[in-house]
């Protein structure tokens, strides 16, 4: 797959995943909007149902009042007429004595029918008159001129608001406050607590709708949680959503890094293929020209002549095997087909004897090898072959990146739980990018030239797979043209 590929797809994908990002957000906003709406909705609903239950108690209330007026208004009747017929009656009966023999004046205590009915006619229109200003004054007094705090029983109200916003399915807490804008003060609140929220952030409704022709008050509320209530409302369809988006995204960059990584792998696969080609096709020339020179029979043989060919052909067959097997190494790679065979020995032996077989290598670019074993507990329990492979490994690499006379140490140590193994050269160096990539399967460090530096980039990720299987850990430091150093670190007594 090449590059401009790699980048339109990457665009492309980039594009359809903000496309979709984007349409899973505007439907989590447009739900959110209709939640709201709708939570708007059941609260008006839950206060007109509120307010109209209120205006029935004062009305109830009025009627009540009324009634009693009226039922006043006929006791006071009732005790009126007896007592205007007796006097009338007594009134009667005086002049009746006088009449009898009683020395009376016809003018003074007589009192015609017609007196007696204006009489009684006078007093019932006081009555009345009395009767119509106490009620009007009781309407007054009751009705729609008193204070708002008289016509509204605070406990009712709340008890009220509670019930219906049950009834709507609003189960979160709640603010409210009456506001009288005549007197511009909040005549009372729930608990107080939100008196900048109820004057900024309320719903607002008319408390008595019917009162016309007065100056309103208001019933104010506020819901602190609201949001979370309607979040709360909306968590099973959020969380989808949220999900959704995360695996998405996820997705997309794992798609990239797949991408990507594919990628690289390809090149350096196909590194791989063309270093092995180069590298095999070297000993495989040599070795067949060596055959040919020697089943030449035009050709004088002389038994010196016969011992070079047949050591060129020994060498070039111990460089073929030894590339196999590094070849066959990578089978191994993955930690899970690793099999290791555990056996006591110092792990002193084992550097010896890596030492003996690369020097000679070393000795031909006139480099040295030196050692300093510090070690005084060097016995380990460990496998012999993956280790010296190892090893071999480490001091080869040591050995290729010191294009000049490669100056080479090996040193051991103890430390706690365990022995430590320095190899240090003094060669080109690794930058910090290639260090944090070369213990990666196929990675080889880029020196210009493709075939400057012989290998495949199995070594080192091999070397760090085998040392973690023994129980131990491998780091390095360098510098570009300072050398490079490897640790080791291996446990003793590893089981």
């Amino acid at each position: 797959m090449n590059r401009k590929l790699i980048i339109y797809i990457i665009i492309l994908t980039t594009i359809a995943l903000i496309g979709l990002v984007g349409i899973q957000l505007y439907w989590i906003k447009n739900a959110i909007v209709l939640k709201e709406s709708t939570f708007k909705r059941s609260v008006n609903e839950a206060v007109s149902n509120t307010i109209y239950k209120l205006a029935e108690i004062e009305k109830a209330n009025i009627y009540k009042r009324q009634m009693n007026y009226y039922k006043q208004g006929s006791i006071i009747f009732e005790e009126l007429n007896p007592s205007s017929k007796q006097i009338i009656s007594d009134s009667l009966s005086g002049n009746a004595q006088g009449q009898n023999g009683i020395t009376s004046s016809r003018h003074t205590d007589t009192l015609t029918q017609k007196q007696i009915d204006a009489l009684n006619k006078g007093f019932a229109g006081i009555m009345q008159h009395s009767l119509q200003s106490n009620l009007f004054d009781g309407l007054f007094d009751l009705g729609l001129y008193r204070p708002v705090e008289k016509r509204i029983n605070e406990i009712i109200l709340d008890s009220l608001l509670s019930f219906e916003f049950l009834k709507k399915g609003i189960n979160t807490k709640y603010e409210y406050g009456v506001f009288c804008p005549v007197r511009n003060l909040l005549v009372f609140q729930k608990t107080g607590n939100f008196l900048k929220e109820l004057i900024e952030k309320s719903f607002v409704f008319y408390l008595f709708p019917d009162d016309t022709h007065l100056n309103p008050n208001y019933l104010i509320l506020y819901f602190p949680n609201e949001r979370s209530f309607l979040l709360t409302q909306m968590w099973g369809m959020l969380l989808i959503s949220v999900v959704l988006i995360i695996t998405i995204i996820l997705s997309f960059f794992y798609t990239i890094y797949t991408i990507i990584r594919q990628k690289k792998l390809s090149e350096m696969k196909n590194d791989f293929i063309n270093n092995m080609t180069h590298e095999f096709k070297t000993p495989v020339s040599t070795i067949s020209l060596a055959c040919e020179a020697l089943a030449d029979k035009g050709l004088k043989k002389s038994e010196t002549l016969y011992e070079n060919y047949i050591n060129i052909i020994i060498e070039e067959n111990n460089r073929l095997g030894n590339m196999a097997e590094k070849i066959l190494q990578s089978a191994i790679l993955e930690k899970d087909h690793v099999t290791l065979k555990f056996e006591k020995i110092d792990i002193h032996d084992i550097l010896t004897d890596v030492i003996k077989n690369i020097n000679m290598q070393v000795e031909i670019k006139d480099g040295v090898i030196n050692t300093d074993f510090n070690a005084s507990s060097s016995v380990l329990n460990t496998d012999k072959v993956h280790l010296s492979n190892v090893f071999i490994n480490l001091i080869d690499n040591a050995n290729k990146y010191s294009p000049k006379k490669p100056d080479i140490s090996i040193l051991t140590e103890n430390v706690k739980g365990g022995i430590i193994v320095y190899i240090k050269d003094q060669g080109l160096g690794i930058c910090k990018v290639d260090q944090k990539k070369i213990f990666d399967k196929l990675y080889r460090v880029h020196t210009g030239d493709i075939h400057d530096i012989k290998g495949f980039g199995l070594g080192l990720s091999y070397v760090k797979i085998i040392i973690e299987e023994l129980g131990g850990s491998i780091c390095l430091e360098s510098e570009l043209g300072q050398g490079t150093t490897f640790r080791v670190f291996l446990p003793i007594g590893n089981d």
